[in-house]
Order: C-alpha cells, then structure tokens, then sequence
C-alpha cells in the first residue's frame, strides 16, 4: 500500500478519500453521521487557526483502500494529537490499517507529540470499553488503552412542543435574574469576547477521562476563522445563551443544521458556568433552542448528541427532553515513549 498525504484541493482524490471514509464509518452502524463530501472539503481546505487537519490516503492499485487523519492542534495541548484510521470493508483484514495507523503515528511523534487519542464507535449493549469488537480490540492491541465511554442519544424531530414549554416552564423560576439571549450563526460582536472564554472552558469543565486536556483560547481570530469553514462547509448554527444580572455570559447551547445531511441536527456544545449552575440554565437553554430551531425549520430529522457515560446531570437533562441512547463512543489514548 502506498500512503500519501491527501491533497484536498483535487476533486478526485478527495472524491476517492470520502468514499473509503464513508464505506468504512457506516459500516455496521443503524446510526452513524458521517461528515458529508462538502463538509470535509470545508474542513481539509478551511484555514484555521486552532487546529490543523492531515488527512493521507492509502492506495493499492490505485484506489483508496485506507484513511488517516492527525488534527494538531496550534495553541493548547500541544502534547496531543488525535488520530483517526479507516479501512473499507472489502479491504480488512490484510493489514492496510496497520500500515495506516503506524504512518499516523510516526506523523504526531515527528510533530513532537507525545500523547495520541482515539475514538471507536461500539454498540449501545456492549460494554463501555468496546471490548469484544473488532475496531476496539484492533486499537488495544496496538498500545492504546481505554480512558472514557460517551454515549450517542438521539432524539426524534419535531420533539413535543407541549413537552418543551412545559420544561421550559419549571426551570424559569429558577433563573428569574437571567435573561436568554439567541443568535443564529455568527457570535455577535458585543458578546464575541465573553462567549469565547466559555466556549473555550467546554474542554476542561466536561468530563474527559484520565487525559489531561487545557483549555481552549477561542479569540476573536479563531472564531471567525471558525466561523468561515463553517459556512463553506453548509452548516447552520442555531444558539442560545444565557446572560446573568451582571451582563456576563454564564451559559450556552448550540444546534446544528447541516444542509448537506438534511435527515440530521446535531447538538453540539451546551455549558453552564461552575459559578451560576444550580438555576437550570443547561436546560433552559436547550428547550428554548430547541423550540426556536423548530418553528424555523419544522421538517423532520433525528437530532444527535453525544455525553460522557459519567455526566450524570446531562444525560439526566437529555432524558427530560426525550433522548434515547443508541450507540457508545469509546475514547482511547496512547503514551508515546
């Protein structure tokens, strides 16, 4: 097999790339949510400036037969690479991820990091390390050991609207001094600074396992970097925050609407501040959200999240909302000597 990195700007090759990818993602999977040909092409070719996208195709005869990625990222955990290995289906078995997996690791150690984390979908009813699958066995066999189990929920579109106001409506007592605040696509300018330093916390404050991760400076410039990629790649950002009595932005939650994937929305990043939890902003600002993305786009869809095993209290706001679980993600991670 012959790896090389993959040049995002040719048509064909990312072409062939995607196809590999998305064999192998779905493969096995009722609920998979595969990024879309547009989508990746906005991410490979988006100038961003907290990470870095490398992507490297490997062929045999000329065709794609193996994926890797290394995402690198420019301004924290410079110790961390996060890598991703897919094989097509008629091509396993015969060493082709092996050979991808080690180029991809040789790729973070030249790029002097130490630490390398992955991620493998599992079923739901199988246990939280994915043990006893195949893509979780072929990642522990190759150094990686466990560190965190996530859980895929996913929730039928439109949800109950009634459902909405009514849980809407108990948690607002509580948040009398507050006020919800929404915004479609780009982060206004007046809050751009408070909302950045929020976002930013998400990486430290949500449980992430035994790896030590910093959080992220999310400035001006990268988030309107952020924000371009994301337009170029179809997306819609749908969210809601909520503002406390001194002006400060304390909570957020964030929706999804991708135009190349019409049948999915995803529920991205919701944080409440340490400081102001207690007021059930979490989940007033994910029904408002909700309830807002619905009266403007009411088709159906299968909206998807996605929780650590042990964060109890969001999972507990999900299950209010009508979240059901459908799929595991297990985290690994792999020290580098």
């Amino acid at each position: 097999m012959l790896i090389a990195p993959l040049d995002a700007s040719d048509d064909e090759a990312l072409a062939g790339w995607h196809a590999a990818y998305l064999a192998a993602d779905t493969a096995g999977r009722d609920h998979a949510t595969p990024w879309m040909l547009p989508e990746m092409r906005a991410d490979f070719l988006g100038e961003r400036t907290g990470e870095q996208f490398l992507p490297f195709a490997g062929y045999v005869d000329g065709q794609v037969v193996s994926d890797g990625l290394v995402v690198l990222h420019r301004k924290e955990n410079l110790d961390i690479a996060s890598l991703k290995v897919w094989t097509h289906p008629s091509r396993r078995g015969v060493g082709y991820g092996s050979a991808m997996l080690e180029h991809v690791t040789e790729v973070a150690r030249d790029a002097g990091r130490t630490v390398l984390s992955t991620e493998v979908a599992v079923p739901f009813d199988g246990p939280a390390d994915g043990a006893g699958h195949p893509d979780a066995d072929f990642i522990v066999r190759r150094g990686f050991a466990f560190d965190i189990g996530d859980v895929v929920r996913v929730l039928d579109l439109p949800a109950d609207r009634d459902r909405l106001r009514e849980l809407s409506a108990q948690a607002a007592p509580y948040h009398t001094d507050y006020t919800l605040r929404r915004f479609l696509g780009p982060v206004p300018d007046d809050i751009l600074a408070q909302f950045g330093e929020l976002i930013g916390s998400l990486m430290t404050e949500a449980p992430s396992g035994e790896l030590a991760r910093d959080g992220e400076t999310m400035d001006e410039e990268r988030i309107r970097a952020d924000e371009r990629v994301f337009e170029a790649s179809g997306r819609t950002k749908y969210t809601t925050v909520a503002v406390a009595p001194d002006g400060d932005v304390v909570a957020y939650s964030e929706l999804v609407v991708p135009r190349h994937d019409p049948l999915h929305v995803y529920q991205w990043g919701t944080l409440v501040r340490p400081a102001h939890r207690g007021h059930r902003l979490g989940l007033a600002t994910k029904a408002h959200n909700l309830l807002w993305l619905q009266q403007e786009e009411p088709g159906p869809a299968t909206l998807v999240t996605m929780n650590a095993e042990v964060n109890g209290h969001m999972i507990g706001v999900n299950e209010a909302l009508g979240f059901r679980p459908v799929e595991r993600l297990a985290e690994f991670a792999k020290r580098l000597g």
